[in-house]
């Protein structure tokens, strides 16, 4: 990971990332300031998983060009073999619940089934828990961080909520 300053091109390599399954789309696929903390950074990437790569939310602190304290939030229940459609893009609303895109895993039937996150949007608090108000949460035919799904492979998205818009 490289840190660049847009004005002067500078580029500076930051350590302290996990193991990163680098395989296709899969990666490191997103970075996102916290809301509520300083120096603190909300990362999506595909963590290893068996024999490929699951989409995962992370926090760390960034402490001068070293990423310390990682902490994996929420991982997929998901692996994808295939190398395509992992999403990811993460957002914030007013109110600090973290949304996380999800793709489909390379199966578009994937996106239909409500059991597993694959092709869904979830939506978590900041520690990763769920939001009691999910829309899901109360229903064993869906897994309870599922805000929505259908999804083919979010990787771009705009999230507004209460005339503020929160999406890149």
């Amino acid at each position: 990971m490289l840190l660049v300053d847009t004005k002067s091109g500078k580029q500076t390599s930051i350590s302290g990332l996990p193991a990163i399954y680098a395989s296709g789309q899969g990666g490191l696929m997103d970075i996102h300031p916290s809301p509520s903390e300083a120096n603190v950074y909300y990362f999506t990437y595909a963590k290893p998983v068996g024999k490929g790569g699951a989409t995962t939310l992370a926090k760390a602190t960034l402490d001068g060009n070293k990423l310390t304290d990682w902490q994996d939030l929420f991982t997929s229940n998901v692996s994808v073999t295939s190398g395509r459609h992992f999403g990811s893009r993460v957002a914030f609303d007013d109110k600090g619940l973290v949304y996380m895109t999800i793709g489909d895993a390379g199966d578009r039937d994937n996106a239909q089934q409500t059991d597993n996150h694959a092709g869904t949007i979830v939506r978590l608090n900041q520690d990763g828990s769920i939001p009691k108000d999910n829309p899901f949460v109360d229903n064993q035919d869906f897994a309870p961080e599922i805000y929505s799904y259908g999804h083919r492979n979010p990787q771009g998205w705009y999230l507004t909520a209460n005339g503020h818009n929160y999406g890149r």
